[in-house]
């Protein structure tokens, strides 16, 4: 059994997601010997977390009555022990962003370094590349956030930009004058990108030299035939249990939208840990019989998926999901963990406690019941390797509370404090 050892302060995480993997009793950690003020965190290598930074729909919202799902729109992070430290694996750029690119930027600072002035030899300490895939291009998606985050300026961190239908093109309006105050070849230099031709078919694999390659899933299919299957890619063979695998899948939304599921693989080919992310997709009574969909979604860990409507305000044509099928979608496919996201702008948290529990009720009458949850921003969802004997997943979530009452001039006023914690949903296998 192969263990991580990680150094905390050189992984990509905000601090609160490491402090809270610290606490957690099952969970190897310890003071660096050459420097006692270090802590080192022992990983499984197919421990894989996924990171909500941004939950709502259609444009970011702020107010005391969205406090606990936040008011930040889509943006994702993807963990796996297994790649590259200074590697930053990002799903889209809504306003959500900028939460880890300000945790990033901080990581710089606090050792000396200046992503924004100092060589990229020095900066690629922390971070040398940012791996950003987009499921497309809404406003809510791109515009919101990765124009304003500030790594996405300088040209001491690659950014590669994947995404189906032209993600160049896209960015390329994106940073445009007078819509932007910077135009797009200001920055170019420090970007790539890849674009998906057919989603329904294509498998990316991240390989742990910080390389990716596209394949399709017969060839997948195929390569997972054989006995310790490698990657072959520029001369270079990588075993596929050390690589982190994302298959796509096309959703039904008025633009196209892929939705990427995240896979990790054992030295006999077998799923160990795996998650789906599956935004703007206008989900259907019948996707749980559809080969396509139940390939994406059965036998994840845990998916996250739209679930901006119910039935009686639901408004077909814009590609969004009701909470009632979600729910009846997850009894029929036996999915263990369901995370709603893509709330409404203008739903308080009381109202998208209702929904949740709308999907709940529908989710009744199966063999088991899925636990469905209503996804929040700098949520985390940690599914343990299987090395780990464990099963279920880990829940991160902050945690607000309302404070003292503090004198301000002439009135009085009340502070929201937050702390970070997590709720052990695992048990021992």
């Amino acid at each position: 059994m192969r263990i991580l050892r990680k150094k905390a302060k050189n992984v990509l995480l905000p601090s609160y997601i490491i402090d809270c993997l610290k606490e957690i009793d099952w969970i190897n950690y310890e003071k660096d010997d050459e420097n006692p003020n270090e802590d080192i965190i022992e990983f499984h290598p197919d421990d894989l977390i996924l990171i909500t930074y941004g939950t709502r729909g259609s444009t970011p919202f702020s107010g005391p009555e969205c406090l606990r799902y936040g008011g930040n729109t889509t943006s994702y992070q993807v963990y796996s022990p297994k790649l590259l430290d200074n590697h930053l694996y990002l799903g889209d750029g809504g306003s959500g962003i900028l939460e880890i690119d300000k945790t990033v930027i901080k990581k710089c600072f606090a050792v000396g370094i200046n992503p924004f002035t100092d060589p990229k030899e020095k900066v690629s300490e922390i971070i040398s590349d940012i791996v950003n895939t987009y499921t497309h291009y809404h406003y809510d998606h791109l515009h919101t956030g990765a124009p304003l985050a500030g790594l996405f300026h300088t040209d001491a961190v690659r950014k590669l930009i994947i995404g189906g239908w032209g993600p160049r093109k896209m960015f390329q309006n994106v940073f445009k004058r007078p819509i932007f105050p910077r135009d797009f070849s200001e920055i170019d230099a420090s970007y790539s990108f890849y674009e998906i031709k057919e989603a329904r078919s294509s498998v990316i694999i991240f390989l742990p030299n910080g390389d990716f390659r596209e394949m399709g899933i017969s060839e997948f299919k195929n390569l997972l035939k054989q006995n310790l299957p490698q990657i072959k890619h520029k001369k270079v063979s990588h075993d596929l249990q050390d690589c982190v695998v994302v298959k796509c899948f096309p959703t039904d939304h008025p633009d196209p939208c892929i939705s990427y599921r995240y896979e990790n693989y054992n030295d006999r080919n077998e799923v160990m840990t795996c998650i789906t992310f599956m935004t703007d997709h206008d989900i259907r009574d019948t996707d749980y019989r559809e080969n396509y969909f139940r390939n994406q979604v059965q036998g994840c860990d845990a998916i996250y998926i739209d679930g901006q409507y119910e039935q009686k305000n639901y408004v077909p044509g814009f590609g969004h999901g009701r909470v009632e099928l979600i729910g009846e979608t997850a009894k029929y496919l036996h999915l263990p963990y369901v995370f709603i996201g893509h709330h409404d702008p203008t739903r308080e948290d009381s109202q998208i406690d209702a929904m949740i529990n709308l999907a709940k009720e529908s989710n009744k009458g199966g063999e088991t019941e899925s636990t469905i949850l209503g996804a929040s921003d700098r949520m985390m969802i940690f599914c343990p390797g299987k090395t780990r004997n464990r099963k279920g997943i880990v829940l991160g979530k902050m945690d607000l509370v309302l404070g003292d009452k503090l004198e301000a001039g002439s009135g009085l006023c009340s502070e929201v404090k937050g702390s970070y914690g997590y709720h052990d949903l695992t048990s021992p296998q």
